[in-house]
């Protein structure tokens, strides 16, 4: 079984401390620059005069705060650059005493199900592009609208800041955030590292489009991208991997699959690495099924299934105005059963 080695574990640690953080700040403003500490501290306070506080982010904070009791590099890390939106793009930035910068990205916000599965439609579209020199371009590519987001929101925060090749930049998410940090990673030379936690893939045709795009720089940037997963998570293996072989990683989870904080304990480690489990190498087996459709074919699946989460997770319209009609989601889940059901003898086998 891979092991993380232990600069990359440490590393990844505190990533995950701060990503975890986008979850909470719908719950106070941060000021710019103000440290990790001094937010926590703010929402603990938040959390006991607030009806809306939940169980699950009492459980956020109490990690969160663990995390920085003994580590004095997290708590006084600087926060700055924060967008938030509860349907969209929601990111901000961290400075370390040291100088060193994380970027990092919220999960799926509540009208982004769609995009996900745009980006796995293997459909093409229009983007426009800003890039670093403020330049817009406008692109016909696989890109989605929200990948896209985040890459001009990154392009932007790096050119106001200055950021070069002198400085270190970590660019890091959960689930769709992890998605999106890969897909920044991709598209820019300044990361030095991306870990993308329970992020998913992308569709075969977004990947062969900027392989040929980018060449070489495409082999060099996608070995900058780790990815670290629940043992059972069923995100991270929807669509084809970016990230090599050689950085997949997992980690024990104690509860649900999915959320960041079942891969850490409550001191804010991440827990024991382990192998992939059978639920997640499932999910894996029906992706790469549906992988293999014509785009044609497959956008039923890709977005028919993502319309119901959109209805009934994100219980809002999507953020691009998007829509699917219930005909075309009923025919994605007559798409998407027959993979679901060829792979049901194997899952009682699967090591």
């Amino acid at each position: 079984m891979k092991q993380l080695d232990s600069k990359n574990l440490k590393k990844a640690n505190e990533e995950a401390i701060f990503t975890l953080l986008t979850y909470l700040v719908h719950h106070t403003t941060p000021k710019n620059n103000e440290t990790l500490k001094s937010l926590i501290e703010k929402l603990e306070s938040h959390s006991k005069l607030s009806p809306q506080w939940k169980d699950k982010d009492t459980l956020k904070l109490k990690i969160l705060k663990n995390s920085i009791a003994k580590n004095s590099h997290l708590a006084n890390s600087r926060i700055s650059d924060l967008t938030y939106s509860k349907s969209g793009l929601t990111a901000c930035v961290f400075t370390k005493p040291n100088g060193d910068i994380s970027v990092v990205f919220k999960g799926t916000g509540n009208g982004e199900w769609i995009d996900n599965g745009e980006g796995l439609s293997g459909i093409p579209e229009e983007n426009t592009y800003i890039t670093p020199d403020g330049i817009r371009i406008v692109e016909k590519d696989f890109a989605t609208d929200q990948q896209v987001q985040a890459l001009n929101w990154f392009n932007t925060i790096a050119a106001k800041n200055n950021w070069n090749s002198k400085n270190s930049i970590t660019v890091s998410g959960h689930s769709k955030g992890g998605n999106k940090a890969q897909f920044i990673t991709i598209n820019s030379d300044l990361p030095d590292r991306c870990y993308s936690f329970n992020g998913h893939g992308f569709s075969p045709e977004a990947l062969l489009s900027l392989k040929k795009l980018y060449g070489e720089k495409f082999e060099t940037r996608r070995k900058k991208i780790v990815s670290i997963s629940a043992d059972n998570d069923y995100i991270n293996v929807i669509g084809e991997r970016l990230t090599t072989e050689k950085n997949i990683y997992f980690f024990k989870s104690a509860w649900r699959f999915h959320d960041l904080e079942s891969i850490l304990d409550n001191s804010g480690n991440l827990r024991q690495q382990t192998k992939q489990g059978k639920l997640s190498q499932y999910i894996e087996a029906v992706s790469k099924e549906l992988m293999l459709l014509p785009p044609s074919l497959r956008q039923y699946a890709t977005m028919g299934v993502m319309n119901i989460f959109q209805k009934y997770l994100g219980q809002e319209d999507a953020v691009n105005g998007d829509k699917v009609s219930i005909e075309k989601t009923i025919a994605g889940l007559g798409v998407t059963l027959g993979p679901v059901l060829n792979n049901i003898p194997n899952l009682a086998n699967r090591n």
